[in-house]
């Protein structure tokens, strides 16, 4: 069975709680994974492990984008629903 908990990778305990963190999701192969940063502009990237993304104009995805000063946030995934493995004829 799938769970719908977000999972948070250790650090930074209670920032969670606040608002600030952008709400931006990137879906990846561990699932939908929130972005490290804080509330930025539209023109600012969202950033997830090793990618980044814009939303201010096309959503061109780059790969092989380390973290920066900028992400101040520890990873935050939700697995997908219904990916469990098995057998599909």
């Amino acid at each position: 069975m799938t769970s719908d908990t977000l999972s948070m990778a250790p650090g930074q305990p209670g920032r969670e709680s606040t608002t600030d963190r952008c709400h931006e999701l990137a879906r990846t192969e561990r699932g939908w994974e929130r972005c490290h940063r804080d509330e930025h502009p539209a023109d600012g990237r969202h950033h997830v492990r090793d990618r980044s993304w814009s939303t201010a104009s096309s959503p061109l995805l780059l790969l092989g984008q380390p973290c920066t000063g900028a992400c101040r946030w520890p990873d935050q995934v939700q697995a997908y629903r219904g990916t469990g493995k098995g057998r599909h004829y």
